[in-house]
This record gives C-alpha cells, sequence and structure tokens, in this order.
C-alpha cells in the first residue's frame, strides 16, 4: 500500500439532454444558443464552487439524435465541454433512424464522444420505443442533472421526451425545461419538506436565475469525515503481525483477496480514479482491520502473560522481584498498547474504511452495466454518502457495448461469483480459526482440571510429596486458565465464528442470485436489475456488519 492519503474527488456534474426532434423544434438556433447559455451558467457555477485547487468536470451525456440531441452537443462544443453517448441501439441499427444525410454527421460526433455506452434495442416495432426507453433510463442512471427540451406535450410514442421528464420527477433528478423555440426556459424544482414519488404537475417552475443555486445545492459543500486522519494512509503499529501469526498457529494460512491472484497477469489499463479509490480505501480497511484485531490479541497475550508470570513468581524465591518487575512491564505494555489503538482509532478506521470501500465496489459493479448514478453510495447523509457520490459525479459515463447482453452479463456474473467465492472462503477459514481456538481454551481447562485431580490423589496417598506439588499446581491452575481465559476472549472480541456465519449468508443469498440469472433471456434490464439486487444484498451485509462490529471495542482484559 502507499503512502499517499485518499484521493479526493473533484468537484463533478453530468447534465444529460433529451428534447424533440428538429420538426418539432421551431428555431434550432435560439434552442442552440439557450443551451450553451444554460451550460456556461453551470460551468461557471462549477469553477466558482471548486475554487482554484481543482479542475472541476462539467459533461453533457446525450443519445445523439438528431434534434435537441445534437443540438446540445453542438452547445456543448462551443462552450468547450467534454460529451459523452448513450445509444438505444447497436450502430448499425440506431442508424436506420436518421436521414441519409444525417449519417454521416452522426458517425462524425460519435468519433468525437468521450465515452459511449450501447444499448441492446431491437429495430422493430413495440421493441423500438422500449429502446428509446431504456435510453432515456440510462440518461437519468448516469446524469444529475437533466436538460428537456420540451413543448409540454404528450410523447408520441413510448420513451419520448414526456415520459423521460416524468421518470426524472419520479427519481426527483432536477429539470430544466427549454422550450422549442428556445424562448422560455425554467427550471422545475421540488416543493420544500416534500417526499415520496411526485408528478410533474407538483414541481415549482422556478426562474432560470435560480440555476447557479441549484448546481450548488446538487454537487454541496465538501463534507470531512468526524476524524480527519481517516483520509490519510495508516502506519503501521509495532504489534501489527499478531493477527496472521495467530492465524498460522492454528493452522490457517493468508487468505486470497477477492478477484486477484497472485498468477493473474497485470491489468491491461490504467485504473480509473474510482478504481484507484477503491483500492486505496480496501487496502486501508486491511490494515487498520489487521491492526485493530493484532492489538485486541496482544492485550489479552500479556493480560495472560502477567497472571502467569505472577504464578511462575511462586518458584522464584530471592529472584521474586524480577518477576514482579516483568509483571509490571507487561502491564504498562498492555496500558500502551491500548492507548495507542484508541488514539489511533483503528476500529473507527476499520470500520469506516471499510464501508467506504463497499460502497465503492457497488458502484464500480453497476457502472459497468450503465448505472453510473442512484446507488453510488447510501440515502444516509454523513461524509461517506458525499465522498462516494462526489467521486461518481466526477466520473464521465462508463464505456460499455451491451448490445449482447448475454456476453456484458459474463463479467458481472464473474464478479458476483468472486465475491461468493470469497464469502465461501472466508466463513470457512473463520470457522475454521474460532473453532480451533475454543478447542485450545477447552483443552488448557482440562489440563487444569486432571492437575487439580491428581494432586487430590495424590494427596491421598501421599501428602508429603502434595505438599511439596503445591506450589506447581498453584501455578498450572492459575497460568492455565489465564491462557484460555485470553483465548476465549480473542474469540469474542474477534467474533470469528460470527464472521463464519454472516459470511456463509452473503455466500448464500450471491449464490441464490446466481441461481436466477437466465443467459437465454438476458436483456440489459435484466441485467442491470441482477446488478441492483445484487448490490442491495451487499450494502444490507455492510449496513448489519457495522451495527455488530462496533459494539466489539479494545479494552483493558479484566
Amino acid at each position: 500500500m502507499t503512502g499517499s492519503d485518499a484521493p479526493r474527488p473533484t468537484t463533478g456534474l453530468t447534465a444529460a439532454i433529451v428534447g424533440h426532434r428538429l420538426n418539432r423544434i421551431s428555431d434550432p438556433p435560439a434552442v442552440q444558443a439557450r443551451l450553451e447559455a444554460i451550460l456556461r451558467t453551470i460551468d461557471a457555477t462549477l469553477r466558482d464552487t471548486a475554487g482554484v485547487s481543482t479542475s472541476p468536470r462539467l459533461r453533457l451525456i446525450s443519445a445523439l439524435a438528431e434534434g435537441a440531441d445534437q443540438l446540445a452537443v453542438s452547445a456543448a462544443t462551443a462552450v468547450g465541454l467534454g460529451w459523452d453517448a448513450v445509444l438505444p441501439f447497436p450502430v448499425e441499427t440506431y442508424e436506420q433512424d436518421f436521414s441519409p444525410d444525417a449519417v454521416v454527421g452522426f458517425r462524425e460526433l460519435l468519433a468525437q464522444a468521450g465515452s459511449v455506452l450501447v444499448l441492446d434495442g431491437q429495430g422493430d416495432g413495440a421493441e423500438r420505443d422500449r429502446a428509446y426507453d431504456a435510453a432515456g433510463k440510462a440518461l437519468l442512471d448516469n446524469c444529475d442533472v437533466l436538460i428537456a427540451v420540451w413543448d409540454g406535450l404528450p410523447g408520441r410514442g413510448r420513451g419520448g421526451t414526456h415520459d423521460v421528464v416524468q421518470e426524472a420527477v419520479r427519481r426527483q433528478i432536477p429539470i430544466i425545461t427549454l422550450a422549442p423555440d428556445g424562448g422560455s426556459a425554467v427550471l422545475r424544482l421540488n416543493p420544500a419538506g416534500t417526499g415520496g414519488t411526485l408528478r410533474l404537475e407538483d414541481l415549482i417552475a422556478a426562474p432560470l436565475d435560480g440555476l447557479a443555486a441549484l448546481i450548488r445545492q446538487i454537487v454541496g459543500e465538501s463534507v470531512e469525515p468526524p476524524w480527519p486522519p481517516l483520509l490519510r494512509a495508516p502506519h503501521r503499529s509495532w504489534n501489527y503481525s499478531a493477527y496472521p501469526l495467530l492465524l498460522s498457529l492454528v493452522g490457517l494460512g493468508k487468505k486470497r483477496t477477492p478477484g486477484t491472484d497472485a498468477s493473474d497477469p497485470a491489468p491491461a489499463v490504467t485504473p480509473g480514479a474510482l478504481e484507484q479509490a477503491f483500492a486505496w480505501w480496501d487496502d486501508t480497511a486491511v490494515v487498520a482491520a489487521q491492526a485493530f484485531r493484532s492489538a485486541v490479541i496482544v492485550n489479552f497475550a500479556l493480560a495472560a502473560v502477567a497472571v502467569s508470570l505472577a504464578a511462575l513468581s511462586l518458584f522464584a524465591g530471592g529472584a521474586k522481584w524480577i518477576f514482579v518487575l516483568a509483571e509490571v512491564v507487561t502491564i504498562m505494555l498492555l496500558l500502551g498498547n491500548t492507548t495507542l489503538a484508541g488514539r489511533r482509532r483503528w476500529q473507527e478506521r476499520w470500520l469506516e474504511s471499510r464501508e467506504v470501500a463497499e460502497l465503492l465496489r457497488v458502484c464500480l459493479m453497476l457502472r459497468k452495466v450503465g448505472v453510473g448514478r442512484g446507488m453510488a453510495a447510501t440515502d444516509e447523509p454523513g461524509w461517506k454518502a458525499w465522498y462516494v457520490q462526489a467521486l461518481a459525479r466526477s466520473q464521465g459515463l462508463e464505456a460499455a457495448d451491451l448490445s449482447d447482453a448475454d456476453l456484458a452479463s459474463r463479467d458481472l456474473v464473474a464478479r458476483i461469483s468472486d465475491q461468493a467465492a470469497w464469502n465461501e472462503a472466508t466463513a470457512h477459514r473463520m470457522h475454521l480459526a474460532g473453532h480451533r481456538i475454543e478447542r485450545f481454551g477447552e483443552t488448557l481447562f482440562v489440563l487444569v482440571l486432571a492437575a487439580a485431580i491428581s494432586w487430590l490423589i495424590l494427596r491421598l496417598a501421599d501428602p508429603h510429596a502434595a505438599h511439596t506439588l503445591t506450589y506447581a499446581l498453584t501455578a498450572v491452575t492459575a497460568g492455565l486458565p489465564a491462557v484460555a481465559t485470553a483465548s476465549y476472549g480473542i474469540g469474542v472480541i474477534l467474533d470469528f465464528e460470527g464472521i463464519a456465519d454472516r459470511s456463509g449468508r452473503m455466500a448464500a443469498a450471491l449464490r441464490s442470485s446466481l441461481a436466477g440469472w437466465d443467459p437465454s433471456r438476458a436483456n440489459v434490464a435484466e441485467l442491470q436489475g441482477a446488478a441492483r439486487v445484487t448490490a442491495d444484498i451487499m450494502l444490507g451485509d455492510v449496513a448489519a456488519w457495522r451495527l455488530l462490529a462496533q459494539g466489539r471495542r479494545l479494552k483493558i482484559p479484566g
């Protein structure tokens, strides 16, 4: 793991464009000019919000249809912005919707797009309308604000501007509506204090003067974590290796990280900002978890050593002071270990880092199937939600060809299978660790029982010999239970059996979601639905884990 600090998100935002074809736009130049003004206002607001320390990122996302889509792309080009494309069909099929003269222009625009998301729409009848409906939803899945060139009338088929606007209202995505003559533009805002599903007529129409305030509200102020060092690279403690040493002692080797293997070839492409952020938080969570668990093990081990030293001092005679001194040093080390772990807040760092990493893992998975917004973070306010959402907003559309949904599904299936396999392996390892540590403690108590019974029998047979072994019996019956109790405490705080149970349930849930996947009827809607179900499973598990893990704190054994 590198020593660099956590990746910071840049200020970013994506605006999607929908609207009428040219036959329903009465003044294209005026519409384009108005779109330029809107994009300039958004871009200027982002730059003002970001300040001089970061480079804000405003991107347009468009289906590139003739009319409003292409006018918006021209406006973005004039403003100097990048843009991405969502295609409802494979390119060859989509080109059938363009006039012969417009196909060349479409191809030129497509070649200039930063990223392209290709859906699996079919070109006939009702399937064609469904393809446009899916494209509209894909735009909303990847934008922060919707710009609609719309006359306010119902659509002439499924997936038209009216339907996309209504869906944006349902999702509570901010909307800017622009008249087809370019003469007026208004913000469609949610009434204050409203919740649940809204209708278009419930929204408040506000002048465009409030656009800058709306953009600042979407981006939000930077939210710092409650403990700022969480964003700094952690330094390993002196006792960092206690946890892996314990696993080695109970016969368990180093576990495999999900989705990686020492023999895997190096990735062919440089990881993006989200991938780098995930790697940083995942590594940090591993370091913090190992440091916390090691601190727990060291505390219980030192407590057992202190008791054992007190018991062994019975044999020391005149050298008893050496054992007393060693006991004092041991207790001081225990107190120091507890203080150091508390100051570095290993448990908090572990819990917070793991939660951020899992939110980013879900975000990355959803982006692979064309869902770049909506489930990037939890609905709860706070710095983690802000951080992951800001990272997602700062990225453009994830390029993907989903035209062959069966082929595209293989990556998702592989990701889910990897997660299931990792959880199965973790469940097995943690169950073995908990079982062997428990058997170790039980064995020590059996030895204590055997020693006590043997001494009692010896006392009946030879009282003098039993008397000479009194100190030895005291050392055994005091020291071994201390070690056994320490092993029990380690098992309780580190919760091996609980981790095994949760990992097993998680693996079963993921396997169950895979069992319901039928490649023969694969399409983008089914693929995205499966990804969302998996995301719910993964985030639900994180929430349950967090609730249980935060109650098991590092304390002085006593």
